[in-house]
C-alpha cells in the first residue's frame, strides 16, 4: 500500500513538472474559467507521465503516458494526439495510440485507435457468478480503429466505423487440462487465433463545452453499431452495439455532477470472449478487476460529483451499479457495485486531467487507478 501510494505521488510532482504547455489567454488562477475567449482560445500544448509499477505477472514495468493538443478556436472541439508505451522486464510491451482530429472549420472529425500488445492478463470464466477458473495467459494481439464523422449541426454528427483486429492467446502447457474443461464449459472461441474486419456507422449528440472535463449543462448521446461479418475477412460473424448517455450539471462553485447510462451488446453464436464486454477497469463500473466478470451484454449507471480544491487539483467521489449478463438467456445474479474517490490534477488549458482513483466494490475488492482523461 505504501509503495503504491509513493508511486501515485511521484506520477503527480512529475506530472506537474514535465508538462509544456503553450502560452494561453487562461490565467492559472482561472484554469478552468471561459469568460472571455479570444482566439486561438487554446494554444497547443503537450504532456508527458512516467509510469512505473510491479505485478506479479510482469516484474517490474515502465513506460509513460502523453499526448499533443493542438491550436484551437474553441474549447469543445480540440484536436489531439494521445497514447501510452508500457514495457517489462518480462519482456512484455503494449502501445496505445488514439488521434482525435478536427478539420479547420470543425465539420470533420476523426477519431482513431491503434493497439498492439504482448501482454499477460487472466481468465476467469464467463458470466455473472464467480467461477473458480482462473487461467493466465499471455494476449499477443493488435486492434486498429478509424470512426470519421460529418457534424450535420454544429453539436449532431453521423459517421462509418471502420474496425479490425487480430489476436493470438499464448498459454502454458501446465494448463492444458483446465483449458479442455473451459473448453468443455464455454466453448473454444477465441482462444484460437483469428481476425476481424468490421463495417457500421454512428450517431452522436453532443452540447459538452469540453470534451474532456464538461463543467457547463450539456448532454452527450451516442449510438453505435459495427458488423464484423466473415463476408469481409473476419474469422466469425459478430455484431457490436454500443449505447452511451451522458449529462452534467454544474451545482456550485465549479463543481459538477455527472452521470451516465452505458450498455454494450454482442450478437452472434461465436463471439470470442476478449471481444465480449466486459466491467471494471478504469472506467466501468471501477472497484472490479477488468474481465472479472464479462459476457455477451454488460449495462451500468454510474454518477460522479466533481469538486474543485486548489490550482490544478480536483477531488470526485463516484459510484456505480451494473452487470453482465448473456444476451440470448438471461440471468440475474448479484448486482456488481463500485464505489470510491479520486484525485485529478490538470495538465493542460484543454482540461486533460491526469486521474488516479481508489475503488472498492461489494464483493471487498480494492483497485487502484491512474490514467488520463475522465471515466466519462
Amino acid at each position: 500500500m505504501v509503495k503504491r501510494l509513493l508511486t501515485i505521488l511521484l506520477i503527480l510532482l512529475c506530472a506537474t513538472s514535465m508538462q509544456a504547455r503553450g502560452k494561453s489567454h487562461t490565467a492559472d488562477a482561472e484554469s478552468d474559467s471561459v469568460a472571455w475567449q479570444p482566439s486561438p482560445f487554446v494554444r497547443r500544448s503537450w504532456f508527458a507521465v512516467p509510469i512505473a509499477f510491479y505485478q506479479e505477472e510482469t516484474s517490474f514495468g515502465f513506460g509513460a503516458t502523453g499526448g499533443y493538443y493542438f491550436n484551437s478556436s474553441t474549447l469543445s472541439k480540440i484536436s489531439s494526439i494521445s497514447g501510452s508505451i508500457v514495457y517489462t522486464l518480462n519482456h512484455q510491451a503494449k502501445i496505445n495510440i488514439n488521434p482525435r482530429i478536427y478539420t479547420r472549420n470543425k465539420r470533420f472529425y476523426l477519431n482513431g485507435n491503434f493497439n498492439i500488445k504482448y501482454y499477460p492478463d487472466r481468465y476467469y470464466g464467463i458470466g455473472n457468478v464467480l467461477t473458480d477458473i482462473d487461467i493466465p495467459y499471455t494476449s499477443e494481439s493488435f486492434e486498429v480503429k478509424f470512426t470519421p464523422s460529418y457534424y450535420i449541426l454544429p453539436s449532431l454528427s453521423v459517421g462509418v466505423n471502420l474496425a479490425f483486429q487480430g489476436e493470438r492467446i499464448l498459454v502454458k502447457d501446465e494448463y492444458n487440462d483446465v483449458l479442455q474443461t473451459v473448453y468443455d464449459r464455454y466453448g473454444d472461441v477465441g482462444w484460437k487465433p483469428y481476425f476481424m474486419w468490421g463495417l457500421g456507422a454512428h450517431i452522436c449528440y453532443d452540447t459538452r463545452d469540453n470534451s474532456f472535463y464538461p463543467q457547463k449543462f450539456s448532454n452527450f448521446l451516442k449510438f453505435s453499431a459495427t458488423c464484423y461479418s466473415k463476408a469481409l475477412g473476419a474469422s466469425y460473424d459478430v455484431t457490436s452495439v454500443t449505447l452511451d448517455i451522458r449529462q452534467y450539471v454544474p451545482t456550485w462553485v465549479g463543481q459538477v455532477f455527472a452521470w451516465q447510462i452505458y450498455a454494450d451488446a454482442r450478437f452472434g453464436r461465436d463471439v470470442p470472449f476478449r471481444m465480449l464486454p466486459t466491467i471494471g477497469g478504469s472506467d466501468n463500473i471501477r472497484g472490479f478487476r477488468e474481465r472479472k466478470f464479462t459476457d455477451k451484454f454488460m449495462w451500468e449507471v454510474q454518477a460522479e460529483y466533481r469538486i474543485p480544491i486548489w490550482w490544478r487539483f480536483k477531488a470526485a467521489v463516484f459510484c456505480s451499479i451494473g452487470d453482465v449478463m448473456d444476451i440470448y438467456n438471461p440471468t440475474f445474479n448479484k448486482l456488481k457495485v463500485g464505489y470510491g474517490l479520486g484525485l485529478r490534477c490538470r495538465l493542460n488549458d484543454a482540461r486533460v486531467n491526469l486521474r488516479f482513483d481508489v475503488a472498492f466494490n461489494n464483493y471487498g475488492d480494492v483497485k487502484f487507478n491512474i490514467t488520463a482523461t475522465e471515466a466519462f
